[in-house]
């Protein structure tokens, strides 16, 4: 007849390994970043009439290069007010004409990012932030005034 035995113990040197062995397996580098959303207040409408404006995040990770800021599309607000999700990630790639070489630089909502707004759609490339930089993971909410919203990123519901 086979005995199983019902009580376990663990000296604590056993149990600090234990616990070393198995944090990292606790922890993901794949977990799903957080969502994040953006209420913006479009503060050009008069009457009923209101200006699109295209919604821009500057990731504070900007590579040198002669075509302007890199910048992550967040959407188009055409009424008076616009809920927009930011992405959870982004990529800039940046090739070395004499060399051919590429470097890619990844943004993620745990990173910091700048807000702009634009009107025209063609001056895209002279974009400019016009926010403080602000780390959106840090909520699941912002809201922001444009145009003339210069550093006031503030934390709010999600929308």
């Amino acid at each position: 007849m086979t005995r199983i035995r019902t009580d376990c113990s663990i000296r604590p040197q056993q149990a600090l390994l234990l616990l070393l062995l198995a944090a990292p397996a606790c922890s993901s580098t794949t977990e799903p970043l957080p969502a994040v959303s953006l209420l913006v207040t479009n503060t050009t409408c008069d009457m009923g009439h209101c200006t699109p404006l295209q919604i821009l995040g500057f990731p504070s990770n900007q590579p040198h290069t002669p075509g302007g800021l890199w910048s992550i599309d967040l959407g188009i607000v055409t009424g008076p007010t616009g809920c927009l999700s930011l992405p959870p990630s982004g990529t800039f790639r940046v090739t070395d004409a004499s060399t051919g070489a590429t470097t890619t630089y990844t943004w993620t909502v745990s990173d910091p990012l700048a807000l702009g707004a634009e009107t025209d759609p063609d001056e895209r490339l002279r974009a400019q932030p016009s926010t403080s930089p602000f780390v959106p993971a840090t909520a699941a909410g912002w809201s922001i005034a444009f145009p003339g919203g210069i550093g006031q990123v503030t934390k709010a519901a999600a929308c």
